[in-house]
């Protein structure tokens, strides 16, 4: 349940923490008072996005952090699918920096929009009334009917097999739509892979065609430098290799009188022989070298045809032919296998479809068991909502196909006058008739979902007087079973909570702002009596306050 909210710079609100308690908790306060603002500002730790248009000074980051008790919830198994520390006190908080730029933490740890918004789903359900014109969607009115039949695991074995079916059905039809336009496709693929098998192409190759077409190219160059150098080191009547013996035999001499010059002569008959070893490489690499002309031209004529491919498949190396060649073999296999492929798909969606068939009847057959009860638990609803001729019904059907929600296709029918036959109630309600029959299947539904706090937002509009009374005993009633918190306009309602926080606005010479605070035993008396008595709060008002709070 939510115990904490705590709210920063968020639109008329400068800094606002109260604290929730167990039970029944209404939120009155005059209209443009900020009970709207405070819902927007609980949205956010919810996973509701946001932008810098809430900050209340636009120069300062905004923050939410609700504070959550979860001991008695199963969430463990969603903490541990998204790596986060569990703790039976869950704190969410919401960050909006003046940039736009929005943060959010479960417990310390940073998150996503996405996994915020799954929490909070499973720790909130806000219901404002305007969502009372869900009850007209049949996908809504399902998801109530297995909210009562307790439906969560077999709707959970249901959807898993519908996605497998899904998947199969779009495989098998991609597979069928392919295999009309396959025979032009493998005509240019197999002219294609027959190009690249004649050229051979071998990794690396192209790196090699290319040293060797230099080298070809520039033969007589290489070869006249070779010469030089061969020249140069040993061939010259003064060449490099006699004029190092003639050095060494001068350091020789020498160092017969000084010793210390022995180490440089070492040193140059190193070198010599290295030079010599040079000198001998350099004349084998001449011999090597020779022009020709017919190895030149067959070598260019290589790369040319290796170029043409890489243009022609558009690509940036010449190994990514050999990419190309794999990618073109692999498609003309499965294009050669696909009756196959199509025969064995069919297949496996023959035996998928069996299996969401089976799952879908064991819906239908929980659907089925628990919408005399709904019928009838409703219809008595109504009438302590003050619609004693009142007619309901949840007309269950079988859908031409499955969907993501069974095989079932259901309508709710309403009648709020004796008579007259119930009809689709998008058509026969009224919006005060949908808040009161949203509102008796939200407190059936209260002990049946794993939602510890559900908020209600001024789902009394259109009632008054005896009903609206009647509409708080059955708000008390829903608080025993799970947090409720409501914002409401009404004194009937707000005398049957047992925490009661008051709105109010107050400005000053520069600002408006938002304030709550958390009424007293006196401050609730008073606070009712001025919603019975227009503002005006007389002894009599008081007494009337007080047979509100006091009664049930």
């Amino acid at each position: 349940m939510l115990r904490r909210l705590r709210i920063s710079n968020y639109s008329l609100i400068e800094h606002l923490e109260i604290e929730f308690k167990p039970g029944f908790t209404v939120i009155t306060g005059e209209t443009g008072a900020g009970k709207s603002i405070l819902l927007g500002a609980l949205g956010l730790v919810l996973g509701n996005r946001a932008d810098t248009s809430v900050l209340h000074n636009k120069e300062s980051k905004c923050q939410v952090e609700a504070l959550f008790d979860v001991k008695d919830i199963p969430v463990r198994e969603f903490f541990t699918a998204n790596d986060l520390d569990y703790d039976d006190e869950c704190i969410v908080l919401r960050e909006i920096a003046p940039g736009g730029k929005s943060r959010a933490f479960i417990n310390d740890s940073p998150v996503n929009l996405p996994v915020l918004k799954s929490l909070g789903e499973l720790l909130v359900d806000i219901h404002s009334q305007h969502d009372s014109l869900h009850l007209t969607d049949s996908a809504f009115q399902l998801r109530i009917i297995d909210g009562l039949a307790g439906n969560d695991l077999q709707q959970r074995d249901y959807v898993q097999a519908f996605q497998k079916w899904q998947q199969l059905r779009q495989e098998l039809e991609q597979l069928k739509n392919m295999a009309g336009d396959n025979q032009a496709e493998e005509e240019i693929l197999r002219f294609q892979l027959d190009e690249l098998v004649k050229t051979n192409l071998q990794v690396g190759e192209m790196d090699e065609l290319t040293q060797k077409s230099e080298l070809l190219s520039h033969a007589e160059e290489i070869k006249l430098g070779l010469y030089s150098a061969g020249e140069a080191l040993n061939r010259n009547e003064t060449n490099a290799i006699s004029l190092l013996r003639e050095a060494i035999g001068h350091l020789g001499k020498s160092a017969r009188y000084f010793p210390e010059l022995q180490n440089l002569s070492e040193r140059l008959e190193s070198v010599l022989v290295e030079l010599k070893d040079i000198a001998r490489e350099t004349e084998l690499a001449e011999l090597r070298i020779s022009f020709d002309p017919e190895e030149l031209e067959k070598t260019q004529a290589r790369i040319s045809l290796i170029r043409q491919l890489m243009m022609k498949h558009r690509v940036a190396e010449a190994d990514g032919l050999l990419r190309i060649r794999s990618q073109i073999e692999a498609r003309l296999d499965r294009i050669s296998t696909k009756e196959f492929n199509i025969e064995q798909l069919s297949r496996q969606l023959d035996q998928a479809e069996k299996r969401l068939g089976e799952k879908a009847q064991l819906l239908t057959q929980s659907r089925q068991r628990v919408v005399p009860e709904m019928e009838r638990a409703v219809r008595l609803l109504l009438v302590q909502l003050g619609m004693p001729n009142a007619s309901f019904m949840a007309k269950l059907g079988r859908s031409e196909t499955f969907g993501s929600s069974g095989a079932d296709r259901l309508n709710f029918l309403f009648s709020a006058n004796k008579g007259i036959a119930p009809d689709d109630i998008s058509r026969v309600a009224s919006g005060g008739e949908l808040s009161r029959l949203m509102l008796a299947i939200k407190s059936l539904i209260s002990g049946q979902k794993n939602v510890p706090t559900i908020i209600f937002d001024e789902i009394d509009t259109g009632v008054s007087g005896e009903i609206a009374a009647r509409v708080g005993r059955i708000m008390a009633s829903m608080a025993r079973q799970t947090q409720l918190i409501a914002i409401t306009h009404l004194p009937q309602i707000a005398g049957k909570a047992s925490q009661h926080l008051l709105v109010y606005k107050k400005e000053d010479e520069k600002r408006t702002r938002s304030l709550m605070i958390n009424l007293s035993e006196q401050q609730r008396i008073d606070e009712i009596a001025r919603m019975l008595s227009d503002d005006v709060v007389t002894p009599a008002a008081r007494n009337a306050a007080k047979e509100l709070m006091s009664g049930y």
